[in-house]
Order: C-alpha cells, then sequence, then structure tokens
C-alpha cells in the first residue's frame, strides 16, 4: 500500500506543481474535451482497481486457505489429544 502513495506523489506531485507555476494561459475547455478528460480518469481509475483487485483475491484466498487447515489441523490434534 505504500508503494501505492508513493507512485501517486511521484506522479501528482509534479503535476500540481506544473500546474501551479505557470501563468494563465486563457484558454476554453468546451465541454467535450472536459467529459472526455473525466472519462479517461475514470477509465484509468477503474483499470487500476480490477488490475489490482484480482491479484489481492487470490493472495487472500490462498492465505485463507492455508490458515484455515492450519486451524483445522490444530482442532483435530486437539480432537486427538483428548
Amino acid at each position: 500500500m505504500k508503494h501505492i502513495f508513493v507512485l501517486i506523489k511521484i506522479f501528482l506531485l509534479p503535476f500540481f506543481l506544473l500546474i501551479n507555476l505557470y501563468s494563465f494561459a486563457y484558454a476554453y475547455i468546451d465541454p467535450g474535451t472536459g467529459s472526455f478528460i473525466i472519462q479517461t480518469i475514470m477509465a484509468i481509475g477503474a483499470t487500476i482497481v480490477i488490475y489490482l483487485g484480482y491479484p489481492f483475491r487470490l493472495i487472500k484466498n490462498l492465505y485463507f486457505k492455508i490458515f484455515k487447515s492450519q486451524k483445522k489441523n490444530n482442532e483435530d490434534l486437539k480432537k486427538n489429544d483428548n
């Protein structure tokens, strides 16, 4: 999770610095361009969530399988000891 925050800082900090350091352009962004920019940002966000979500689910399922089997083995050992 720390790596994600580091990447965000690396990419977003220079972006915001560039935006704030330059003078005004007095340019016009029409609604079509604005909606395209918003769609692009949303698509990138959805791609990141889907791409990172699948490996997290696999790791989580593997983790639960391992510890569930260990818990089951410990319960079986306790039953056999009695």
